[in-house]
Protein backbone atom coordinates (compact mmCIF):
# COMPACT_ATOMS: atom_id res chain seq x y z
CA UNK A 1 0.00 0.00 0.00
CA UNK A 2 2.80 2.43 0.91
CA UNK A 3 4.59 1.76 -2.39
CA UNK A 4 1.38 2.50 -4.30
CA UNK A 5 0.87 5.82 -2.49
CA UNK A 6 4.50 6.82 -2.98
CA UNK A 7 4.36 5.92 -6.68
CA UNK A 8 1.10 7.85 -7.13
CA UNK A 9 2.49 10.92 -5.35
CA UNK A 10 5.66 10.78 -7.47
CA UNK A 11 3.66 10.45 -10.71
CA UNK A 12 1.46 13.40 -9.80
CA UNK A 13 4.41 15.60 -8.86
CA UNK A 14 6.27 14.75 -12.09
CA UNK A 15 3.18 15.36 -14.21
CA UNK A 16 2.48 18.76 -12.69
CA UNK A 17 6.16 19.77 -12.73
CA UNK A 18 6.88 18.75 -16.32
CA UNK A 19 3.75 20.17 -17.93
CA UNK A 20 2.57 23.58 -16.76
CA UNK A 21 -1.14 24.16 -16.58
CA UNK A 22 -2.65 26.09 -19.46
CA UNK A 23 -3.32 29.08 -17.24
CA UNK A 24 0.30 29.30 -16.02
CA UNK A 25 1.70 30.89 -19.18
CA UNK A 26 -0.99 30.97 -21.85
CA UNK A 27 0.53 33.65 -24.08
CA UNK A 28 3.95 34.53 -22.69
CA UNK A 29 2.38 37.28 -20.59
CA UNK A 30 4.02 36.70 -17.21
CA UNK A 31 7.64 36.91 -15.96
CA UNK A 32 9.23 35.41 -19.03
CA UNK A 33 11.90 36.16 -21.57
CA UNK A 34 11.11 33.90 -24.50
CA UNK A 35 13.42 35.22 -27.18
CA UNK A 36 12.04 33.22 -30.09
CA UNK A 37 8.26 33.31 -29.88
CA UNK A 38 6.59 29.99 -30.49
CA UNK A 39 3.39 28.45 -29.19
CA UNK A 40 5.17 27.16 -26.09
CA UNK A 41 7.80 28.79 -23.90
CA UNK A 42 11.00 27.00 -24.90
CA UNK A 43 13.60 29.63 -25.81
CA UNK A 44 14.24 31.54 -22.62
CA UNK A 45 13.19 31.46 -19.01
CA UNK A 46 10.21 32.05 -16.77
CA UNK A 47 9.55 32.49 -13.07
CA UNK A 48 6.33 30.79 -12.04
CA UNK A 49 5.73 32.33 -8.60
CA UNK A 50 6.74 35.89 -9.48
CA UNK A 51 4.18 38.69 -9.56
CA UNK A 52 6.61 41.40 -10.70
CA UNK A 53 10.01 41.28 -12.35
CA UNK A 54 12.51 42.89 -14.71
CA UNK A 55 14.17 41.08 -17.56
CA UNK A 56 17.23 42.04 -19.54
CA UNK A 57 17.14 40.50 -23.00
CA UNK A 58 19.63 40.23 -25.83
CA UNK A 59 17.73 38.56 -28.69
CA UNK A 60 20.82 38.49 -30.93
CA UNK A 61 22.61 36.21 -28.44
CA UNK A 62 19.42 34.52 -27.22
CA UNK A 63 20.43 35.59 -23.71
CA UNK A 64 18.18 36.86 -20.95
CA UNK A 65 18.28 37.52 -17.24
CA UNK A 66 15.23 37.82 -14.97
CA UNK A 67 15.26 39.64 -11.64
CA UNK A 68 12.23 39.09 -9.40
CA UNK A 69 10.68 42.18 -7.82
CA UNK A 70 7.78 40.42 -6.06
CA UNK A 71 6.64 36.86 -5.44
CA UNK A 72 3.22 35.47 -4.63
CA UNK A 73 2.20 36.28 -1.08
CA UNK A 74 4.96 38.75 -0.17
CA UNK A 75 2.87 41.94 -0.56
CA UNK A 76 5.35 43.73 -2.83
CA UNK A 77 3.07 43.35 -5.86
CA UNK A 78 0.36 45.36 -4.10
CA UNK A 79 2.93 48.02 -3.19
CA UNK A 80 3.83 48.38 -6.88
CA UNK A 81 0.17 48.59 -7.87
CA UNK A 82 -0.49 51.18 -5.14
CA UNK A 83 2.42 53.30 -6.40
CA UNK A 84 1.11 53.06 -9.96
CA UNK A 85 -2.31 54.24 -8.83
CA UNK A 86 -0.84 57.08 -6.77
CA UNK A 87 1.66 58.29 -9.41
CA UNK A 88 -0.23 57.57 -12.64
CA UNK A 89 -0.94 61.24 -13.42
CA UNK A 90 2.61 62.40 -12.73
CA UNK A 91 5.05 61.21 -15.44
CA UNK A 92 8.12 62.25 -13.42
CA UNK A 93 7.03 60.28 -10.34
CA UNK A 94 6.13 57.19 -12.39
CA UNK A 95 9.57 57.35 -14.02
CA UNK A 96 11.34 57.91 -10.70
CA UNK A 97 9.51 54.91 -9.24
CA UNK A 98 10.43 52.66 -12.19
CA UNK A 99 14.02 53.89 -12.13
CA UNK A 100 14.21 53.06 -8.44
CA UNK A 101 12.85 49.57 -9.21
CA UNK A 102 15.43 49.16 -11.99
CA UNK A 103 18.27 50.30 -9.73
CA UNK A 104 17.43 47.47 -7.37
CA UNK A 105 17.58 44.88 -10.14
CA UNK A 106 18.61 45.34 -13.78
CA UNK A 107 20.97 48.27 -13.22
CA UNK A 108 23.27 46.36 -10.88
CA UNK A 109 25.03 43.05 -10.68
CA UNK A 110 27.57 41.18 -12.71
CA UNK A 111 27.34 40.46 -16.40
CA UNK A 112 29.21 38.12 -18.72
CA UNK A 113 32.70 39.37 -19.58
CA UNK A 114 31.93 39.37 -23.29
CA UNK A 115 28.91 41.67 -22.82
CA UNK A 116 30.55 45.04 -22.13
CA UNK A 117 27.72 46.67 -24.06
CA UNK A 118 25.41 45.67 -21.19
CA UNK A 119 27.21 48.08 -18.86
CA UNK A 120 26.73 50.88 -21.41
CA UNK A 121 23.05 50.03 -21.88
CA UNK A 122 22.55 50.06 -18.10
CA UNK A 123 23.99 53.58 -17.97
CA UNK A 124 21.65 54.71 -20.75
CA UNK A 125 18.43 53.15 -19.40
CA UNK A 126 17.52 55.86 -16.82
CA UNK A 127 17.80 58.60 -19.47
CA UNK A 128 15.68 56.58 -21.89
CA UNK A 129 13.07 56.05 -19.19
CA UNK A 130 13.03 59.79 -18.49
CA UNK A 131 12.72 60.60 -22.21
CA UNK A 132 9.66 58.34 -22.36
CA UNK A 133 8.05 59.53 -19.12
CA UNK A 134 4.77 60.66 -20.74
CA UNK A 135 4.39 57.35 -22.56
CA UNK A 136 5.24 55.50 -19.35
CA UNK A 137 2.56 57.44 -17.44
CA UNK A 138 0.03 56.79 -20.23
CA UNK A 139 0.92 53.11 -20.06
CA UNK A 140 0.41 53.00 -16.29
CA UNK A 141 -2.91 54.88 -16.60
CA UNK A 142 -4.19 52.41 -19.19
CA UNK A 143 -2.95 49.47 -17.13
CA UNK A 144 -4.83 50.79 -14.09
CA UNK A 145 -7.95 51.37 -16.20
CA UNK A 146 -7.80 47.86 -17.66
CA UNK A 147 -7.32 46.37 -14.18
CA UNK A 148 -10.37 48.18 -12.85
CA UNK A 149 -12.72 47.88 -15.82
CA UNK A 150 -11.44 44.65 -17.42
CA UNK A 151 -11.55 46.45 -20.79
CA UNK A 152 -9.04 45.67 -23.49
CA UNK A 153 -5.77 47.56 -23.63
CA UNK A 154 -4.45 49.07 -26.84
CA UNK A 155 -0.67 48.52 -26.93
CA UNK A 156 1.59 51.56 -26.95
CA UNK A 157 4.56 51.22 -29.29
CA UNK A 158 6.71 54.26 -29.96
CA UNK A 159 10.32 53.86 -31.08
CA UNK A 160 12.33 52.35 -28.23
CA UNK A 161 9.34 52.09 -25.86
CA UNK A 162 6.49 49.59 -25.83
CA UNK A 163 3.74 48.75 -23.41
CA UNK A 164 1.27 45.88 -23.52
CA UNK A 165 -1.22 44.26 -21.22
CA UNK A 166 -1.83 40.55 -21.67
CA UNK A 167 -5.36 39.77 -22.79
CA UNK A 168 -5.47 36.50 -20.88
CA UNK A 169 -3.68 37.37 -17.64
CA UNK A 170 -3.80 41.18 -17.48
CA UNK A 171 -0.03 41.36 -16.88
CA UNK A 172 1.69 44.62 -17.80
CA UNK A 173 4.84 44.36 -19.96
CA UNK A 174 6.67 47.67 -20.36
CA UNK A 175 9.81 47.50 -22.52
CA UNK A 176 12.69 49.93 -23.09
CA UNK A 177 15.01 49.15 -26.02
CA UNK A 178 18.62 50.33 -25.53
CA UNK A 179 20.63 49.40 -28.58
CA UNK A 180 20.37 45.65 -29.00
CA UNK A 181 19.19 45.12 -25.41
CA UNK A 182 15.63 45.20 -24.16
CA UNK A 183 14.78 45.92 -20.52
CA UNK A 184 11.26 44.75 -19.67
CA UNK A 185 9.28 45.49 -16.52
CA UNK A 186 6.46 42.99 -15.90
CA UNK A 187 3.80 43.09 -13.21
CA UNK A 188 0.62 41.17 -12.43
CA UNK A 189 -2.60 43.18 -12.12
CA UNK A 190 -3.08 41.72 -8.63
CA UNK A 191 -1.36 39.17 -6.43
Amino acid sequence: MFRYLAAAAFAISVATWAAPAAAEDPTHEKCTCDLIRESVLNNGASVRNATACWSTEDPDRQWCDITVQAIEGDGRNQTIINQFVEFQNDPARVTDFLTDQAEGSVLKGDYPADMEYLAQARRELPALMKANDKLTAACVQEFNRSRETKQSFKPIVDGDFSCRVGETTGWLRMAFQVGRLRFVFMVAPHE
